[in-house]
């Protein structure tokens, strides 16, 4: 069974491929098989680049070829925007990361994106403006929602987290699909849900914090799912949050999500936090968020719609 991987613009999907090659996966890139197309036909990928914009039939070569190589290869690693789409059998990953964080990493990386940029807050408007570009163009081609949560097996928050711990944690996932497929997992990252008003100290969390002796058998992820309110694109948890803190203090990274509120379901929650409860909680696990929703009440949302999976 091979992987395919997607994800928001700027989520890192380059980075975590290199990390699953590590671990003995072939990866193969949109790149790679562009560049053989394009070598097979005498042309520069420049020159095949061009054409593509003018002739459909290079994209169905390439999306065709994506499909021969997803029957022919085995434990091997996708790493392009549609083979979700094409290749069968795959164990489908999508890479989550919000704008304002996305916007970083392209405005701080060394990529031509970067250039493009005078600042963060510019590269955050046109990672959305490409990102809405690209949904309607794959609407129009293919008849496909790209951000459609339900199209997943596997969705990943890539943000608070190196490409190794995400690596390893879609290895996990996928060996357990392999034995016993599952309906979508989201899995978000622990430094990125908030408390709820009046967060208190944790008391001796059960489960969070493994024995020594069972220590080697600790995940990546925490063992209990948790519930969350995503409301002025903050994520926050209306129980379990000395739970979240102790997850974290104990080197959790990832905590599997099996309830969200999006949009107007999450207009009726009030419990927002202080500065207070984000400290008490920064305190607990031991970490600093990122950003505060005390001091940016309101930032970016993710780019990914959640309804089919958790309902609206």
């Amino acid at each position: 069974m091979n992987i395919t991987i997607t994800g928001n613009l700027g989520s890192g999907k380059t980075s975590v491929c290199r990390e699953l090659e590590k671990s003995g996966f072939t990866v193969i890139s949109a790149g790679d098989i562009f560049r053989q197309i394009a070598s097979e036909k005498g042309m520069t990928v420049i020159e095949l680049n061009e054409a593509a914009k003018k002739d459909r039939s290079i994209d169905d070569l390439l999306d065709s070829r994506s499909t021969q190589l997803g029957r022919e290869m085995d434990h091997t690693v996708f790493d392009s925007r549609l083979a979700w789409n094409f290749v069968e059998n795959s164990f489908k990953v999508f890479l989550l990361v919000d704008t304002q964080e996305a916007a970083r990493r392209v405005f701080d990386g060394d990529s031509r994106s970067a250039e493009e940029y005078q600042n963060v807050q510019e590269a955050g408007i046109g990672l959305e403006s490409r990102a809405k570009l690209e949904q309607e163009r794959f609407r129009r081609l293919y008849g496909i929602d790209y951000y459609d949560a339900g199209n997943y097996d596997l969705i990943i928050e890539s943000s608070c987290a190196s490409p190794d711990q995400i690596a390893e944690e879609i290895i996990r996932n996928f060996e357990i699909y392999q034995k016993c497929p599952f309906t979508t997992k989201v899995e978000l990252n622990l430094r990125c849900l908030y408390p709820s008003k009046s967060f208190q100290m944790p008391e001796k969390e059960a489960g969070a914090k493994p024995c020594m002796e069972e220590e080697e058998k600790q995940t990546l992820c925490a063992d209990r799912c948790l519930s969350v309110v995503i409301k002025n694109g903050y994520n926050y948890l209306e129980e379990n949050s000395s739970y979240a803190a102790a997850s974290i203090a104990s080197g959790r990274v990832f905590a599997e999500i099996n309830e969200m509120r999006t949009g107007d379901a999450a207009q009726s929650f009030d419990s927002l936090p202080d500065e207070a409860d984000i400290c008490r909680m920064e305190q607990a696990g031991g970490f600093q968020y990122q950003t505060s929703p005390v001091k940016v009440p309101e930032k970016p949302d993710y780019t990914i719609d959640f309804s089919n999976i958790f309902g609206k």
